[in-house]
């Protein structure tokens, strides 16, 4: 699969959490906390994916000043930073006097002023999680948005704990936690897992000349002595630690420059850290046909969010996890549709380029070209784009949907009864990529993968379903909806990938981010299987520009299982025996998969 595609427009990104019903207007049931205090949830409501809470509770739990008038359907919410005015059945609201627009209007429900929850957690760069498997949805506050709700909190109430998420299960674990290895993962985030037995608490900061990035993690025994990892990529120099005091294990990361980071803990214990993409660069052009671009310089494409402002006309881009280099800018354009570009360092973890407008503009697909980024724009509305891609798509036609024989199943098996699609890339007129070397063709090597992988799965229990099983073409349009015509609980889609020029290698899962269920089963395929075949380990992308992704009812990745535009990997990928292996990595983070979340 090549490095482009296409990105749909979204007036405001939501995230659409996987536990709840995406119909308009229907009740939410799950259990809600705003950092380690359960929230008494009266009432709940979800509008088009997103979920919306009374404007009572921020309030209540984050120490807002809110207005409203159930009369003239007013509202104001008043956080440290941010004013919030709008009306109840508009989704057009002020903040701080600039006009945004929210994913759903507010709405009036048993006498309460419902909002959406996404908005204002974006808002105030703080971050929404789930988990699934208990019904729980949480708000995790930033240390300074804790602290100014407890300066106004005058309740006295005391926090109850606050469930992991997911909720790790350290039954089985020793009661002192013991370090034993930190382990350098790479990938365009300089990924770390520190490899902690047991539950520990842990303190993180950052410190300059030198740059650094320090964990402390108290309570934890040392294995043994934590050698100096020399590692010398983008971001990360150098990994070292040692017994701080008595009490204290400390880490410390010795960094290119100073930039931001996430902490996130594993189900079965220890800690991932990942630290920011980087930024350089940004600039616009027309190509030979007129066509505007935005590009940038990274060290790997990061999501980002899109916001059309009216009053002025500007388009948003929040670029998350990324680090800006150079500094605050602002770049004189002067064409006929923009006229400067600003870009800064919005947050900590979002970069911000604001494209100042004189008509509307929306960003469509994304190059990767000589080692920098293009965002390619149009002209006109999202309304507009999407009739003009009406306009081009062919006419759908009902898939063919060829369902595996009965048989009987072991119902101990691991994935017993499991209704799992697999997905082989390609096929029939369309060859996918072709091989630099050998002139391997992708259909003929994912094929052979995706047959071995349904043979293991169906040993294991599932049942197994294939959008191909032989050298057919079938519509990339077809793929989800077989897979949602069986009801299948997990799709994945097995490709090869290709980049210009013959140093490009590993292995890369695509994700849909919309939801959370999908992020999740692209880590676990991702992480099983480059430890399974040693692969090197390109990390998990978010795109949302694949149909087989996008329109998929159930979690869905889209695996690169390696580049056959690389001299070494396309003989592999052709070899049968490694084949094979890749199968039975799929299979082990499809059966963690469902052993983890399900």
């Amino acid at each position: 699969m090549g490095k482009k595609g296409l990105i749909f427009f979204f007036a405001v990104s939501v995230l659409a959490i996987a536990l709840f019903s995406a119909s308009s207007g229907c009740e939410a049931s799950f259990r809600f906390y705003i950092g380690d205090r359960e929230v008494d949830l009266a009432a709940s409501l979800v509008v088009n994916g997103n979920i919306l809470i009374p404007i009572s509770v921020f309030e209540q739990y984050m120490g807002a000043e809110a207005e409203v008038s159930l009369d003239s359907g007013e509202l104001k919410l008043v956080f440290p930073m941010y004013t919030i005015t709008g009306q109840i059945g508009t989704s057009k609201v002020l903040v701080n006097g600039e006009e945004q627009i929210m994913g759903a209007a507010p709405q009036l429900r048993h006498g309460e002023i419902m909002v959406p929850l996404r908005f204002i957690v974006d808002l105030l760069g703080l971050r929404l999680n789930t988990d699934t498997r208990q019904a729980i949805l949480y708000v995790i506050l930033t240390e300074e948005m804790a602290d100014w709700i407890a300066s106004r909190d005058q309740s006295g109430s005391v926090g109850l704990q606050l469930p992991g998420f997911p909720e790790p299960d350290f039954s089985e674990l020793p009661d002192t936690p013991v370090l034993k290895e930190i382990v350098f993962m790479g990938g365009p985030r300089s990924r770390v897992f520190i490899d902690v037995q047991g539950f520990t608490a842990f303190h993180s900061f950052l410190l300059t000349n030198p740059d650094r990035m320090v964990i402390d993690l108290p309570g934890v025994e040392l294995d043994g002595p934590i050698p100096t990892q020399e590692i010398n990529d983008s971001i990360v120099k150098r990994i070292r630690g040692d017994r701080f005091d008595e009490q204290t294990i400390r880490i410390v990361f010795e960094l290119n420059r100073a930039t931001d980071y996430q902490i996130n803990r594993w189900p079965d214990g220890g800690l991932e850290v990942e630290f920011n993409y980087q930024m350089g660069s940004v600039g616009y052009y027309r190509d030979e046909e007129q066509t505007p671009r935005i590009w940038f310089e990274a060290n790997e494409q990061p999501m980002f969010r899109v916001q059309l402002l009216p009053s002025p006309m500007r388009l948003v881009l929040d670029f998350q996890y990324t680090t800006l280099l150079d500094g605050a800018r602002e770049i004189p354009v002067g064409d006929s549709t923009l006229r400067a570009i600003r870009v800064s360092q919005n947050s900590p973890s979002v970069t911000r380029i604001v494209l100042d407008l004189e008509g509307p503009m929306i960003p469509v697909q994304v190059e990767e070209i000589n080692g920098r980024y293009e965002i390619i724009l149009f002209e006109g509305t999202e309304e507009e784009y999407q009739a003009l891609l009406a306009q081009k798509a062919p006419e759908p036609e009902e898939p063919e949907v060829v369902l595996p024989v009965e048989r009987e199943i072991d119902d101990s098996l691991p994935l017993a009864h499991r209704m799992i699609v697999v997905d082989p890339g390609h096929g029939g007129s369309d060859p996918g990529t072709i091989g630099s070397v050998l002139g391997v063709f992708e259909k003929d090597v994912v094929l052979p993968i995706s047959l071995e992988l349904g043979r293991l799965l169906e040993e294991n229990g599932a049942v197994v379903v294939f959008t191909r099983s032989d050298d057919r073409y079938v519509s990339h349009f077809d793929r989800a909806p077989i897979a949602n015509a069986v009801n299948a609980e997990v799709l994945i889609s097995i490709h090869a990938n290709s980049y210009e020029g013959t140093a490009a290698k590993g292995v890369e899962t695509l994700y849909n981010p919309l939801y959370l269920e999908n992020f999740r089963f692209a880590e676990v395929i991702q992480r099983e299987l480059v430890n399974y075949i040693g692969a090197v380990n390109r990390g998990v992308r978010p795109r949302t520009d694949l149909h087989v992704l996008n329109n998929a009812n159930m979690p869905a990745a889209l695996v690169e299982v390696g580049f056959v535009s690389h001299p070494e990997e396309e003989a592999m990928l052709n070899d049968p025996d490694y084949q094979k292996r890749i199968a039975e990595g799929l299979l082990m983070g499809i059966i963690n998969f469902f052993r983890d979340y399900r």
